[in-house]
């Protein structure tokens, strides 16, 4: 009996061990805290008051690494809380959908509308097994916790603000081919939507736009006081402009290769990211490609990529 006894406690014993050895669940809280690089982005969740968010709530977590930060302009985590708590907050909920959203649960290809916490409308692609939120690549997928998902990624997704027809009119750096576009409309209606900049633009249909910055648009000979002359007709801005724009919105991952189409079927360019930055050729100059100085500049209906040439059909 007494043998029976010690048997008995040395198996419950052995079996306290092993549960004791497993892994723990842990909450998206818990996961955040041992990955190394996302230290400003804890520092930003506790200045937003979102801990508890992420130990109870089930949510998914696109979690921007330090290096997505410091990229955006943030370049540790002091410069994160400087911030009023309320704006890291909607920084933040820009990042995370209030549902479980695994990898598996994500469509196949580009541009999949998913609604933030935020209320922003942002897009997910998943291409060959790669991720983007938005222009922001995951590095790592599918972290599980017990209540939700982290995927970290390479970016900081800014909410967008302004319509297309907003940027144009508040970047300065726009402002020529603003003046272009706004002389052009009576030859193509269609450019009436790029003018309007009371934000009321719909989000379908979405747009990308080249836009050349006023340097360029002064070296191709389009000063304020030639656009505005009467020697460049209507129609010849219009074909212009037009060139410039492409229907949907493409983030650069999703940015094709080869020839693509602007808004007028007719006409096409050809885009260049084999060489690590993105070039664009327009048929008319086809030796001089337009190199992109920035790209994703998002806007609640579509994508603007500031270029240093102007481009020619």
């Amino acid at each position: 009996m007494k043998k029976f006894i010690g048997c008995f406690f040395i198996v419950v014993f052995a079996l306290s061990g092993c549960r004791q050895d497993e892994p723990q669940p842990k909450s998206i809280s818990d996961l955040l805290l041992e990955e190394d690089n996302l230290s400003i982005l804890r520092a930003a969740i506790t200045h937003a008051g979102l801990q508890d968010a992420f130990k109870t709530s089930t949510v998914t977590l696109f979690a921007p690494t330090d290096e997505g930060f410091k990229a955006a302009g943030y370049a540790d985590a002091s410069a994160i809380t400087a911030l009023p708590a309320e704006q890291v907050r909607a920084l933040i909920t820009n990042h995370v959908i209030t549902s479980n959203y695994p990898s598996t649960s994500m469509k196949l290809g580009a541009q999949n509308p998913v609604i933030m916490m935020s209320k922003a409308r942002l897009y997910v692609s998943l291409n060959d097994g790669t991720v983007y939120l938005n222009q922001a690549k995951a590095s790592k997928l599918d972290l599980t916790a017990t209540n939700g998902t982290i995927h970290v990624i390479n970016g900081l997704v800014p909410i967008p603000q302004q319509s297309l027809g907003q940027l144009l009119k508040n970047t300065a750096e726009f402002s020529l081919f603003r003046a272009a576009l706004l002389k052009a409309i009576p030859s193509d209606t269609r450019l009436k939507v790029f003018a309007d900049s009371t934000g009321a633009s719909p989000l379908d249909p979405s747009y990308t736009i080249f836009v050349p910055r006023n340097q360029a648009m002064e070296a191709a000979g389009l000063t304020l006081a030639k656009i505005n002359s009467s020697t460049v007709s209507s129609a010849s801005l219009a074909t212009l402009v037009s060139y410039h724009i492409a229907i949907s919105r493409f983030f650069s991952p999703n940015l094709p290769s080869g020839n693509f189409n602007m808004l007028d079927a007719s006409y096409t360019t050809v885009i260049d990211k084999a060489t690590g930055g993105i070039k664009i050729t327009g048929r008319g100059a086809p030796t001089t490609p337009a190199v992109v100085t920035k790209a994703d500049v998002t806007a609640t209906n579509g994508v603007i990529y500031v270029i240093d040439r102007v481009l020619y059909p």
